[in-house]
């Protein structure tokens, strides 16, 4: 009697899965083949010892052919799309390289349901990148998944954060930048690193969290302030580097905004009104914008707007200036 193809194959996969989970102190139920209908496993997360309310469903497949050298792949059919969407269980895929004994995972609930907006009845092969950050395995399960499905910041360091912010791929960018601006905003080493980005980034390969911390960081009464939370010379020093933000960088932020915002609240571009307003040189940067053949003509249609309103309001204006020196 022979064993199936592809079964040891298969029994790698999970057991891979297990030894990760159990070494990270959570627990692993392995669902019998008879109700497998979609979930290999289910996980209890375990943080310091105490198992938290919160279980996850895995999907699991093991073989070379879903693996390539940058991508992962996993094969699903209509009816496991439309259980993955609606099961009351977030679900992780995971797909495991025997080559490689490494595995990486992707939020399969949230790309079932996003599939199932405009195609409803059809499978579909998942295809998703080996990133910086969904390596399933002993060390980032613990910094970097639990945390990530317990609603927190995935815990890792500043310096592993910086190359994710300045990463190529835009979703690992933006992990990075939201990821720094949760667990580091009191040292310089963030901000040097957040600036460095927005200055350096063209804007189709930032995202709105970059800006939306900037502006946080000048204090913002709808988004809040970090004002007694990080050490004034730090906070004098950030600023005062944001201050320095002109024509090029306030223009790559106008491209930066949403197209049918009107700077009204709680809209995202009343939100960087600090950037806009920060210093006496608004108007001369806004009108700089404006005139310049440079920029797209939504870029500085939105300019002339902001610099008539500066000049029609001076007084209210005036409240988004960060310049003076003291610290909100």
């Amino acid at each position: 009697m022979r064993t199936r193809g592809n079964l040891i194959t298969e029994r790698s996969g999970v057991n891979y899965v297990r030894d990760v989970v159990e070494k990270a102190g959570c627990l692993l139920k392995e669902i019998n083949l008879q109700h497998d209908f979609g979930h290999d496993a289910t996980m209890m997360l375990v943080v310091d010892g105490e198992v938290r309310p919160r279980e996850v469903a895995v999907q699991i497949k093991s073989g070379v052919s879903y693996i390539s050298r940058t991508t992962c792949r996993l094969p699903a059919t209509a009816s496991h799309i439309h259980f993955w969407a609606e099961h009351d269980l977030v679900t992780l895929g995971v797909v495991y390289d025997p080559a490689e004994n490494l595995a990486w995972w992707i939020d399969l609930q949230t790309a079932a349901r996003q599939f199932r907006v405009a195609n409803t009845k059809v499978g579909a092969t998942f295809n998703f990148e080996k990133r910086l950050w969904n390596r399933f395995d002993q060390s980032d399960f613990s910094s970097i998944l639990v945390p990530t499905l317990l609603g927190e910041a995935p815990n890792v360091s500043l310096e592993r954060l910086s190359t994710w912010v300045m990463d190529a791929d835009i979703e690992t960018h933006d992990l990075g930048v939201r990821t720094i601006r949760s667990r580091y905003y009191r040292e310089a080493a963030a901000w040097d690193c957040l600036i460095k980005a927005f200055k350096s980034r063209p804007a189709n390969q930032l995202t709105l969290n970059l800006p939306i911390a900037l502006a946080k960081l000048l204090g913002h009464d709808d988004i809040g302030y970090y004002s007694n939370e990080i050490p004034n010379d730090i906070r004098a020093s950030a600023i005062a580097e944001v201050l320095t933000f002109d024509v090029d960088e306030i223009a790559k932020l106008i491209s930066m905004l949403p197209d049918d915002e009107d700077f009204q609240r709680p809209s995202v571009s009343y939100s960087l009104m600090p950037l806009f307003g920060q210093s006496s040189e608004s108007a001369r940067v806004l009108s700089a914008i404006r005139d310049s053949d440079k920029f797209a003509p939504s870029v500085r249609q939105v300019a002339r707007g902001l610099f008539e309103w500066c000049q029609r309001d001076p007084i209210r204006w005036r409240f988004w200036r960060r310049d003076s020196g003291k610290i909100l």
